[in-house]
Parts: structure tokens; C-alpha cells; sequence
């Protein structure tokens, strides 16, 4: 979280067009067995139903000869040389679901295909299958926010500007501007670093400023002046994404550390074993919808280094 809290740079300030609008952001998965027994058909068929009846994802078409041996990640997820190589002859797909059961464990693996990168890897043993799905589901939850935070299209139907953002900053340059609504709305801020790897920061509302109900002709500094929020010595290119929303976003948890400034958008919890199959497929299939209903404006600037 602390390295978002600081930025890196760019060149211009932009607001982007509406040529965006309408596209639903989900991921293109792959799901696979790389066991071929009775057990791990029946998880890969199982976890597979829950994506597509859940709206979780789209599940691609079986993917030939992808078999068990190669697929080896170290330690920090990062791939051997061998799995970098079969990654990048995947084509049309986002992420890759390796799963699996022998000795007695279920295992789920799952793969960023673009970044080469394990982001999620747990075992559970076989009788508690449905609880290691239900948790990664989870996972994926938060991954389809994050997803619908980043990508959901912009238009000019926004009631929001932005003023005082400046279209560059130097390396360490505390980073502060002024939201002004010219309607009655909820307003949610969010930082989308430059690397897809990093997750966005919600940065209003935000520890300190956590009412979030801005009026017409209200103006609204963020962050808060008892907020840190510096530019980063690396340079990059990020972006301000302010959604406008007639309804608070209920749906979402906001969760942060006492020590950190900013919030994170978190899905809602999920009780394990005691959560109903009807009730997580409701909460799955409205999860990002007010995200995705909410008008949205975005900004683009650029840090420089020193």
C-alpha cells in the first residue's frame, strides 16, 4: 500500500473519450486440469460452472495439448524458463487456472498469462474442495474490482471535474487536487498506477475524509492536506479515475490499515462453507455492477524524475 502512496511520472493531462462505454470488463480464463483422473475433471467442470453461471469470467475453450509437465513457478510466482516459454504461446487469454488432485489435496493455481505471473496458488485436501473454490472465488472477486476500477469506459456524461491536477510532477512533489460535482452524488476516487501489476488506491474516500456524499457546487481537495500523497522517483504514467454514483456503493467493503491513508475496495466477506450457493452467485453477478453503472471521468499526468 505504501508505494502507492507515492507516484511516479508523465507528460500530459488528458480526458479521455467515450468511445469506451458499454464494455464490461472481465477476464477471458482458461480452465484446466493438469491431472487427467476422475477427481480433477470433476473439480475443473465444477469451478468452471461457478465462473460462467457467476458471471466471474469468460471461459475460454479448452486449450490443446496443454498437459501437466512445465508449469513450474518459484517462490515469488515467478515462472522457470520453460513455463515463461508455454505461457507465451497462449493466445486470447488473460489468465490460466491450473487445477489439480492428488495424494489426497485439491489445488488451485492461478496465472497472469500477460505478466508471467503466479498470483494465487492454495490446497485444501480433497474433502474440502468446495471451501478451496469458494475461497478462490474470492480471489477473484477482488481481481473483477480491481478489473472494473481500471477498465470500465468513461464517458461525458460525468457530472465531475477535476481542477488544479497538473499534467507533470517531479519525483517527491506531494500530488493534491480539487473535485467539484455539479450534481448530488456519491463520489469515489481512485488511483490506477501505470503498472497493471499494482492494484488501484482509493483515494477519497479515504480515512480521514470518509464522508463521500459531495453536493452540487461543492468542491472537494484530495487528498487531505493531513495526507501524504508524493510523487515517486520512478517515472510513469497513472491515472485519476473520479465515478460519480447516485447510490452508495454498498456492495463493497472499504478496508484499510491504521497505519495506511488510503482505503481498498474490497468484495464483500465471504462466510466459507456457511455462504449459500444461490447467495454467492446474487452477490457474484451484481458485484461490479455499480462500478460499471457509475458515470466515470478520467485524468492522466505524468512524473518526472529529478
Amino acid at each position: 500500500m505504501k508505494y502507492f502512496l507515492s507516484l511516479s511520472a508523465i507528460i500530459s493531462l488528458s480526458l479521455f473519450s467515450s468511445d469506451r462505454i458499454g464494455k464490461v470488463p472481465v477476464y477471458k480464463i482458461a480452465v484446466e486440469a493438469i491431472s487427467m483422473n476422475e477427481e480433477s475433471l470433476a473439480l475443473r467442470d465444477f469451478i468452471k460452472g461457478e465462473i460462467q453461471s457467476t458471471s466471474r469470467g469468460t471461459v475460454t475453450l479448452p486449450l490443446k495439448s496443454l498437459g501437466n509437465n512445465g508449469w513450474e513457478f518459484d517462490k515469488e510466482g515467478n515462472p522457470s524458463p520453460k513455463t515463461q516459454i508455454r505461457l507465451g504461446n497462449l493466445n486470447d487469454v488473460d489468465k490460466l487456472l491450473l487445477v489439480s488432485t492428488e495424494d489426497g489435496q485439491a489445488v488451485i493455481s492461478f496465472v497472469d498469462v500477460l505478466h508471467q505471473k503466479l498470483e494465487y496458488r492454495n490446497s485444501l485436501p480433497d474433502s474440502l474442495s468446495k471451501t478451496l473454490v469458494s475461497d478462490f472465488l474470492g480471489f477473484l472477486d477482488k481481481k473483477n474490482i480491481y478489473l472494473a476500477l481500471s477498465e470500465t469506459g468513461t464517458g461525458s456524461n460525468s457530472p465531475l471535474k477535476i481542477n488544479s491536477l497538473k499534467p507533470t510532477y517531479i519525483a517527491g512533489e506531494p500530488i493534491r487536487f480539487e473535485i467539484e460535482s455539479a450534481e448530488d452524488n456519491y463520489v469515489y476516487v481512485v488511483l490506477v498506477p501505470e503498472n497493471q501489476k499494482g492494484e488501484p488506491v482509493l483515494l477519497f474516500p479515504n480515512q480521514i475524509q470518509n464522508d463521500n456524499f459531495v453536493r452540487k457546487g461543492d468542491k472537494v481537495i484530495i487528498p487531505d492536506k493531513r495526507i501524504s500523497f508524493k510523487a515517486a522517483s520512478t517515472p510513469s504514467k497513472d491515472r485519476i479515475r473520479a465515478f460519480a454514483s447516485r447510490e452508495e456503493w454498498k456492495e463493497f467493503q472499504l478496508r484499510g490499515k491504521k497505519e495506511d491513508s488510503f482505503y481498498r475496495l474490497l468484495p464483500p466477506a465471504v462466510t466459507g462453507t456457511k455462504a449459500s450457493h444461490r447467495s454467492m452467485m446474487v452477490v457474484a453477478s451484481s458485484l461490479t455492477a455499480p462500478i460499471e453503472q457509475s458515470p466515470v471521468m478520467e485524468w492522466e499526468y505524468q512524473i518526472l524524475s529529478r
